[in-house]
């Protein structure tokens, strides 16, 4: 028997992760346009350092700023995904979207998270650790409808 609450739970925990998607997207573009800061910050070097880094090797130099780009580019793209599988849910309650979203949600912040850790640039690890936990609550709050055998629309 699905029950208003049942209905809340599933609209406020898509609202979160179509507000996750958007902070992903967010998030995405700081890597776009703070490459040399997260490059400084993951290098934990002071700006003269990283000046002789980027004139003496200017190829590995170019290396971690293309790597950080194109981080950006699919951190966004994940976020539009997240919030295009997000709002689908909202408007159609859909098991499939939700089936899809929790595995995409789980690799996409576990994976940035692990590697933020590996780099171990505590500003990076927040953003990543916040994007994480707020993706899992919006996950959690509807699983009991999703999950059960006998589903039925509304």
């Amino acid at each position: 028997m699905v029950n208003i609450r049942t209905i809340e739970n599933i609209k406020l925990g898509s609202k979160i992760t179509l507000y996750n998607g958007i902070y992903a997207v967010i998030i995405g573009f700081f890597y776009l346009f703070f490459t040399e800061f997260i490059i400084k910050v993951n290098f934990r070097a002071i700006d003269s350092i990283y000046q002789l880094f980027d004139k003496y090797n200017p190829e590995i130099s170019a290396l971690f700023t293309k790597i950080l780009v194109l981080q950006g580019i699919l951190i966004i793209t994940l976020g539009a995904c997240i919030i295009y599988l997000s709002a689908y849910i909202i408007k159609k309650k859909d098991k499939v979207a939700w089936a899809i979203l929790f595995p995409i949600g789980l690799i996409f912040w576990g994976g940035l998270l692990a590697v933020e850790i590996l780099n171990k640039n505590v500003y990076t690890i927040v953003f990543s650790l916040i994007g994480w936990v707020s993706f899992i609550i919006g996950m959690v709050l509807p699983y009991k409808y999703y999950l059960r055998k006998s589903y039925e629309e509304y």
